[in-house]
């Protein structure tokens, strides 16, 4: 299959990029993106600290792309490993983020001081991102509350 070859392909060309060249560590870069989603994007959330986010995230992307690996040999290389997980943590960060911002009510672990209510009309819906050329893009599914799903149905919890 075409698709599948060209995803190996660039897989590979990924990886040989990051053994071959020089560039700054992923640890860096880490260590910022748990610091902003930590301060940010925990239990307790607000726009602007999500806003501010988003802002590191991409500053954080633009890093990245002088990411190499310093170890490179070809077996059990964890370097390299924690060097793509980075980045598969960048765009999970991202997403996550966006969906936080965009999602502005009350609902679960889902907590945003300036919305304190629970707003089904609007948002019993799934929020997923796709990325499309490189950039992030929210879209959403409707819940579907019907066979086994109607155990759960929507309803405000207290805890």
């Amino acid at each position: 299959d075409g698709v599948l070859t060209a995803a190996v392909d660039r897989a590979q060309e990924r990886i040989e990029t990051l053994l071959s060249r020089s560039g700054r560590n992923h640890a860096e870069i880490r260590s910022k993106v748990q610091k902003t989603m930590t301060d940010n994007v925990n239990v307790f959330r607000e726009e602007p600290g999500l806003k501010e986010t988003l802002g590191d995230l991409r500053e954080a992307r633009e890093q990245y792309q002088d990411v190499a690996v310093s170890d490179p040999s070809r077996t059990f290389n964890t370097d390299l490993i924690h060097t793509m997980e980075t980045r598969n943590i960048l765009d999970i960060a991202e997403a996550l983020t966006m969906g936080a911002l965009a999602r502005r009510e009350f609902r679960g672990a889902h907590w945003r001081k300036e919305n304190q209510i629970r707003d089904d009309e609007n948002w019993l819906k799934h929020t997923l991102v796709s990325w499309n050329d490189g950039e992030p893009e929210l879209w959403y599914k409707p819940v579907i509350l019907e066979g086994e799903n109607k155990e759960y149905e929507p309803k405000n919890r207290s805890y």
